[in-house]
């Protein structure tokens, strides 16, 4: 496996009927890679990884919102009947397809993910279900999460990069995987316009120097702090230069030492 995954064919996995249903030969492309002895989908949809599994006789276990479980409030390693060596997780790309209400169920479902009204609730949402994926996964063990981006209003989010700044572990390696068939690819636009045509596969490890849930929360707020830390850095160094008054780095020493000092 290389870091560019193409099938243009979706295998007989799952059913073809289910939007965003992802082909069973990126499951077992991420199987072959990975080798885990229990496998866990924890938002399965019609059941691609279970098909996969089944196929290559490795231990499975897969849970949906639309079968009774729900990654945000229900403990996924309540489910299993040991953590996970490694855990496959494809949520909705936000609003792109609305799930609960339309693809299943009559109603919309409160804790779907496609069912969010703001990027933010989407966002804490997803937090909360990685920390449980997080949870469930065992010591050495990964988790993979395959996101999309997503155009709107002529706005571009691309979510991969909000959940490499809040999901717990390590990430190990990012795969492109080119989207075929996509509703973009066969639409015509006016004017300067790039269908998107891939998606991203996140691979994330479970440090075995985690030792809880505490700890990795602190671990992944002290990572969006060096972020915010760096873009506040960012901002005075360059109103600074446009100043023009004195060298660059000499003054955010100067500042740093003095907030330092200053203190909270």
């Amino acid at each position: 496996m290389n870091s560019v995954l193409s099938f243009p064919e979706r295998g007989n996995y799952g059913k073809s009927s289910w939007r965003g249903n992802v082909s069973g030969h990126v499951i077992g492309e991420l199987l072959n890679f990975f080798r885990p002895g229990l496998f866990v989908d924890p938002a399965e949809g019609s059941g691609t990884s279970r098909d996969v599994a089944r196929e290559k006789g490795i231990e499975y276990v897969g849970l949906d919102l639309h079968e009774g479980f729900n990654l945000i409030r229900d403990s996924l390693i309540g489910r299993l009947p040991r953590p996970a060596d490694y855990v496959f997780f494809h949520p909705p790309y936000h609003d792109m397809v609305l799930y609960s209400g339309n693809v299943w169920g009559s109603q919309p479902h409160p804790d779907d993910l496609s069912r969010c009204r703001t990027r933010g609730d989407f966002l804490a949402k997803l937090e909360v279900a990685l920390l449980n994926i997080y949870d469930a996964t065992r010591r050495g063990g990964h988790y993979s999460v395959m996101i999309g981006d997503l155009r709107r209003n002529g706005d571009y989010w691309s979510i991969q990069s909000d959940i490499m700044q809040i999901a717990p572990g390590r990430l190990e390696g990012i795969l492109v995987k080119v989207q075929h068939g996509a509703t973009s690819s066969r639409a015509c636009y006016g004017g300067l316009f790039i269908p998107i045509m891939h998606e991203y596969i996140l691979n994330f490890k479970k440090d075995g120097c985690v030792v809880g849930m505490i700890e990795t929360g602190m671990a992944v707020s002290r990572k969006l702090a060096d972020l915010q830390r760096a873009t506040w850095r960012a901002i005075v160094e360059f109103a600074l230069t446009r100043l023009g008054e004195r060298p660059v780095s000499r003054s955010c020493m100067t500042l740093s030492k003095r907030t330092r000092r200053r203190g909270p």
